[in-house]
């Protein structure tokens, strides 16, 4: 299959294919953890506050490296940076599935999360790289439609492999699909010389402890453990948080260049897609234990219903990309965000008696929203900033993603726990008043996730007008109906010097009395002393021409 690939298309499209495989394993991971977080947590025998750490510390490191190796890619280069991570994802992901207890579980997790740090810091920009401009929006789209098939496919291969050969077996997937990725991209990808490198250490420890400490204090915040360490560790998020910019603003190259957020439309976007993701991941961490506590599915009918979200997602997501190159990213996704707060208003109406069909068409039209929404944002994002700079903004795309992730899974965590008892959750199914105190809590995760969306729908005018203004100077410059003025004053210049009327004038005036004495007075100023003399041979003159000319009638 990778033979036939390289053979028949374009390089461009060759370095799509080959990234496509290796980043599908990313989301893949998370989705198919998702799926199993039930199962997890009930063999190893700990509660949900415990075992979303599995799915939690994943998206940490991610995030809290993320920046980190993007910049180390802007330096070493990026294609050396995917395949360190390409091959440390496969590696990571056999000891996750030998871990003997949930202790080791988290840890794997944990190193899977930093190699898929490497790999998706730099993926982006190695798309955007291989591609014109003009063909930017399309190739992001089908980016998205990996990452969306990972979404797609997890949950489905999860509750298969889970039902029959057990949840070891969901992180054995990443194996052939690691391979395979590894060696087109050996083949394909060119590598960069290494260049000298200037590393934010202190910026990217201080990024660490600040995420790691919010988490913490978000997930004891769920269970009511509110003590002395609690309070210590979430003093510290602040603190770090505050070290952390001053560090940005003085080193020389920071983790996150600050001056980027300056961009009103750069910030938008990202802002946006942090919301979007809080949304979208606190459907996918809550939806499999609605499933199956409270509607009483099995593992694999579960995952086929968690499927159609995403699969919505890859469908659609390549036609949004390649519209947005056309019309343009803000329409795109200001209706994406209104189609996503009206999905998520509609998951208020899911009970404890709802069946298959009232889940499944509310998370398809939540998928519509998402991928009419992302593709045309990340496109935005990516086209505000200089190219220089385009390493840092995929590093930031992804950082915004992944922190949604992460929030969105502590937030869903702290609103079920408002309406039903930890204890309570370790039960295998749910039944009458706890699946009526379960749905309250997922009723108001929903809200929340209407909220943001409506909140998208704010921030997507944001830097409109300057961006116009912007792109009507372009087309004006660009355009051959409106001449360059430079060429106008030109062509004026040479249409004046050849005129008729011009040298007439020239003539006139050098003939003129008037300039003859200016130049008399300017040569002699005493000219001007004799005003009478002047004026009497003046005269004289005047009254010579006359006689002359009466002679001549008569």
């Amino acid at each position: 299959m990778g033979e036939i690939v390289l053979n028949f298309l374009e390089k461009k499209w060759r370095i799509l294919f080959a990234i496509a495989i290796g980043t599908i394993m990313v989301p893949i991971n998370a989705s198919i953890v998702n799926v199993s977080l039930p199962t997890i947590t009930t063999f190893f025998s700990t509660g949900i506050a415990t075992s979303q750490w599995v799915i939690t510390v994943y998206l940490i490191n991610l995030l809290g490296f993320v920046l980190l190796f993007g910049r180390l890619g802007d330096f070493y280069g990026h294609e050396r940076i995917y395949m360190v991570g390409l091959f440390s994802f496969v590696i990571t992901s056999i000891l996750c599935s030998l871990s003997p207890s949930i202790t080791f579980l988290i840890i794997f997790r944990g190193l899977q999360g930093i190699a898929a740090a490497l790999m998706l810091s730099v993926s982006m920009d190695i798309v955007k790289d291989a591609f014109p401009t003009s063909q930017t929006g399309k190739a992001l789209g089908i980016y998205a439609v990996a990452i969306a098939a990972g979404l797609s496919i997890g949950p489905a291969i999860g509750g298969f492999l889970q039902t029959f050969l057990g949840w070891q077996t969901i992180f054995l997937v990443n194996i052939p699909m690691g391979i395979t990725s590894f060696l087109l991209c050996y083949k394909i990808l060119k590598m960069e010389e290494p260049m000298p490198i200037k590393l934010d250490v202190w910026g990217a420890i201080l990024q660490y402890l600040c995420l790691f400490s919010t988490v913490y204090v978000l997930n004891n915040i769920q269970t009511s453990k509110i003590d002395i360490i609690t309070a210590i560790t979430a003093v510290s998020a602040v603190i770090t948080l505050i070290l952390f910019i001053w560090n940005e603003k003085r080193v020389d190259s920071p983790l996150i260049d600050l001056e980027m957020f300056k961009n009103k439309t750069f910030s938008a976007f990202n802002l946006s897609l942090y919301f979007n993701y809080i949304s979208m991941y606190m459907i996918l961490f809550i939806m499999p234990f609605y499933l199956q506590k409270v509607l009483k599915f099995d593992a694999a009918l579960t995952g086929a219903i968690l499927t159609v979200n995403p699969v919505a997602m890859m469908i659609l997501a390549p036609l949004s990309g390649t519209l947005s190159d056309k019309i343009g990213s803000r329409p795109l996704a200001i209706t994406g965000a209104l189609i996503s707060a009206a999905a998520l208003y509609s998951m208020t109406y899911l009970t404890i008696f709802s069946n298959m069909f009232d889940v499944v068409w509310r998370l398809a039209l939540l998928g519509i929203g998402a991928a009419i929404f992302q593709a045309p944002n990340n496109r935005a994002i990516m086209n505000v900033i200089p190219d220089k700079k385009k390493g840092v903004a995929s590093s930031i795309i992804v950082t915004m993603r992944n922190l949604g992730m992460v929030f969105g899974v502590s937030i869903a965590g702290i609103l079920l726990y408002s309406t039903i008892s930890p204890e309570m959750l370790e039960q295998n199914q749910l039944f009458n008043l706890a699946a009526y105190d379960f749905t309250n809590g997922m009723h108001l995760i929903m809200i929340l996730g209407a909220f943001l969306s409506i909140l998208i729908l704010i921030l997507s005018p944001v830097g409109v007008y300057k961006r116009k203004i912007t792109e009507t100077k372009e087309m004006i410059q660009e355009s051959e109906i409106i001449p360059n003025p430079q060429e106008i004053i030109e062509e004026s210049s040479e249409i004046i010097n050849n005129s008729e009327l011009i040298k007439y004038s020239k003539e006139l005036i050098e003939d003129s009395e008037l300039l003859r004495y200016s130049k008399e007075i300017i040569e002699d100023p005493a000219v001007l002393k004799r005003p009478k003399n002047i004026l009497k041979e003046k005269s004289q003159k005047i009254l010579g021409v006359r006689k002359m000319r009466s002679i001549r009638k008569s």
